[in-house]
């Protein structure tokens, strides 16, 4: 077995609960989706996010394999909002200025998480720009491949930054982004996103098929 399939076993177990024994004190899946059920309906009312149409209820057959008892099956949108970058084009960026991020960065530069970026721009394409906070975990909505389409990667920085388009940010999520973007990053995330993927020479992924992602 070479490093990268003992690492996607790793990160399938993972996803399975299997990993580490599960603790009853560390409390259940359902209790902490009521958390972030209660604190989404209250960025719901404080306008700071959207609200979106109800995602079906995830059915026995969709579900690819056993979990903990503990555990709970959601889709992505449920938790958290999903929220697309606007275009930041590359003669828009500089050496010095505000801090953005553009979509090719995540497949090039980036990776799995970053805190310090690599591309700025002027305050006047920052100020009209969606922006990522510490602990937004980005996917680029274009790509080459269907194995690669939608890398997540978590932003770990203080400092607010600029979004370009192209890709998505899932923010007020609730839970630990490493986990969260390991999971999307797992070949079972892989396979979930390549199928929900359209086009092959250029593959996108919409930002409401996305919202139908299972994630745990």
């Amino acid at each position: 077995m070479n490093a990268q399939d003992l690492k996607n076993s790793i990160l399938q177990r993972a996803i399975e609960g299997k990993l580490v024994p599960q603790r009853k004190e560390e409390g259940t899946a359902k209790e902490l989706l009521a958390e972030i059920r209660a604190e989404k309906a209250q960025l719901i009312k404080e306008k700071k996010i959207k609200k979106s149409k109800p995602l079906p209820e995830i059915t026995d057959e969709e579900k690819p394999f056993d979990i903990p008892e503990s555990w709970e099956w959601v889709r992505l949108g449920d938790i958290g909002a999903l929220v697309r970058g606007s275009g930041i084009k590359r003669s828009e960026t500089t050496d010095e200025g505000k801090p953005c991020v553009r979509y090719g960065e995540l497949y090039t530069t980036y990776r799995t998480r970053f805190s310090e970026v690599i591309s700025h721009t002027s305050e006047e394409v920052f100020n009209k720009s969606k922006k990522v906070h510490q602990n937004d975990i980005l996917m680029a909505l274009t790509g080459e491949n269907k194995w690669d389409i939608a890398l997540a990667v978590v932003y770990e920085g203080k400092e607010e930054i600029a979004m370009g388009g192209d890709m998505t940010k899932w923010e007020y999520h609730g839970m630990n982004p490493i986990y969260l973007t390991m999971v999307i990053n797992s070949p079972y995330g892989i396979a979930c996103k390549r199928n929900m993927a359209t086009g092959d020479i250029i593959v996108h992924i919409s930002n409401s098929n996305f919202a139908h992602l299972k994630p745990l």
